[in-house]
């Protein structure tokens, strides 16, 4: 399997051999298109992937007009030639799959990365009594109204549990936003692989995952899991969501209604009883860290960008 980066690697000969099947993930750019449409008779296949509602720009309605600049840069330029070049539509969810009438469509739900040696979890490290709480929320730039909603909560709870700390990850105004919270840590963004690396190191305890009602978030699938669990978290996640069918309450993660009282509560509970917190963590360790590991059977180039 290949793996090309659309902002850093140009199509090269042999990208695109005989027999080839490409999945686009996500976007696309112009030196890409033109390299598939020349050698489109020859792949096997092109499947488009979306985990998020991509084809319809009627429902970016509500993102920061930052992102909503980078989709229409990398996929609303290029949806006649999407749409042209695909032969199968993957969704991250079923909400998804079902606001299109594609020939040719398949659900592919996330699952996690393997991260440890021979594709084993990386080891939890259990919380004692005296060592603080980390609390976290690796948000992306789409959820800045999630970040509005959660400012507050996170403020009371910074204040009622002396032994809790926060890290987020933002932009300058994230920071501006955040920065003078007590025990806060406001992390710039970063690349895929080294917020890869950043979760194996920062031994987290509790990752917030609130999804507010949007038409955007109702396609959003369940892979915030992954990057709780990653971090050696639990996580605490809104519902209704698609977080409600892939997690138990009270066994591998909470679901909360989106009540800010309720989130306040729940978490003083949870910093409070560190037994319950190592156990919830350790169940949702023992759930969402195994990778479910897949071999290719058809040669593939998958086109990302960052």
């Amino acid at each position: 399997m290949s793996y090309k980066d659309l902002d850093q690697d140009t199509p090269h000969f042999g990208d695109l051999a005989p027999g080839t099947g490409v999945v686009i993930v996500r976007y696309l750019n112009a030196r890409w298109v033109a390299a598939l449409r020349t050698h489109r008779s020859q792949l096997s296949y092109v499947a488009y992937f979306m985990d998020d509602d991509l084809l319809h720009p009627k429902h970016w309605a509500g993102l920061p007009r930052s992102y909503i600049k980078k989709l229409q840069k990398y996929c609303g330029a290029f949806i006649p030639d999407i749409r042209a070049l695909a032969s199968a539509y993957w969704f991250s969810t079923q909400t998804l799959q079902d606001r299109y009438q594609f020939k040719v469509m398949q659900v592919i739900p996330p699952r996690p990365l393997p991260l440890g040696v021979d594709n084993t979890p990386l080891p939890l490290r259990p919380l004692d009594v005296q060592s603080p709480v980390q609390m976290f929320y690796h948000g992306s730039a789409t959820h800045q109204a999630e970040l509005d909603w959660l400012h507050p909560i996170v403020e009371r709870l910074l204040y009622q549990c002396p032994d809790l700390h926060f890290e987020v990850i933002g932009n300058h105004a994230v920071n501006l936003q955040f920065r003078d919270l007590p025990r806060t840590r406001v992390l710039h963004p970063m690349s895929w692989h080294s917020y890869i690396s950043h979760c194996q190191t920062i031994n987290g305890h509790i990752g917030l995952a609130p999804l507010l009602p949007s038409s955007f978030n109702e396609g959003r699938s369940h892979s915030k899991i992954y990057d709780i669990t990653r971090c050696g978290a639990i996580g605490v996640y809104s519902t209704p969501s698609a977080y409600t069918n892939a997690i138990v309450h009270g066994e591998d993660g909470l679901l909360l209604k989106n009540e800010p009282d309720l989130w306040v509560q729940t978490i003083a509970e949870l910093v409070e009883n560190r037994a319950r917190l190592n156990a919830l963590r350790t169940a949702a360790h023992a759930r969402h860290s195994t990778p479910v590991i897949e071999t290719p059977t058809l040669m593939q180039t998958l086109l990302t960008a960052a």
